[in-house]
């Protein structure tokens, strides 16, 4: 009998279904060194704005210009889909 190497990776990914789950989401990525804590609190709340547009079914109409790269990873679903639209986002 085969045991799979990581056993988390069978199960299905964890839901975000409310904005206090978005917000734990968004809490558990931590500061990277050297970015500053003004320019990652904004980060932050930008990445609160989208799940906010998420849950209340609208589009979110800003562009996403050039922020860190965790970022991005803020504003997927635990599954790894996008909330917002590739066009929306310059990257580096």
């Amino acid at each position: 009998m085969a045991i799979p190497l990581n056993p988390a990776a069978w199960l299905q990914p964890q839901r975000i279904q409310n904005l206090a789950q978005a917000r734990m989401w968004v809490e558990r990525f931590a500061r990277p060194s050297g970015y500053s804590i003004h320019a990652w609190e904004s980060n932050k709340r930008t990445a609160m704005l989208v799940w906010r547009c998420h849950f209340e079914g609208r589009p979110f109409h800003r562009t996403l210009n050039y922020l860190h790269p965790l970022f991005y990873e803020m504003i997927r679903t635990p599954s790894g889909t996008l909330l917002v639209s590739e066009k929306a986002i310059r990257r580096f």
